[in-house]
């Protein structure tokens, strides 16, 4: 009877263990995919213009490393990213906590100053009169 309760107990135990558990919460952030421009700021002339979700639409392809991007906005700004179109990219790590994201057809290197699931910020020279742009998912 006791090796009975033991076998049971030991196969709930063994059932109800998942190894994946903490699969999505030690993933890391990863740039595939869409995201919508939000936000640019910086410049020489002081720019902070917000815009409408779905308006300007970056999509990182990881597995052909393409920019795809869709810019729908027809207001008078001063800077509101990349036109639209299709741009080879790549992301370089210069050291363990400094990354680039390289646009080739562009040739501006965008440091990555924040990438996690649900915001991507890029730094264009912000110090150097760029622009910062926040992207939100």
């Amino acid at each position: 009877m006791k090796n009975t309760i033991y076998i049971l107990t030991f196969t709930l135990l063994m059932l109800s263990c998942n190894t994946d558990d903490n699969s999505q919460q030690n993933a890391e952030p990863t740039i595939g995919g869409q995201w919508n421009l939000v936000n640019v700021t910086g410049g020489l002339a002081g720019v902070d213009d917000d815009f409408e979700v779905g308006l300007i639409i970056w999509d990182f392809n990881e597995d052909n490393l393409e920019l795809t991007v869709t810019n729908n906005n027809t207001a008078n700004v001063i800077y509101d990213g990349l036109s639209s179109g299709t741009y080879d990219y790549e992301v370089l790590s210069t050291t363990g906590e400094t990354a680039y994201l390289v646009i080739h057809n562009f040739g501006i290197n965008h440091e990555i100053i924040t990438l996690n699931a649900s915001q991507l910020v890029l730094d264009e020279g912000v110090v150097a009169d760029g622009f910062l742009l926040t992207f939100n998912r």
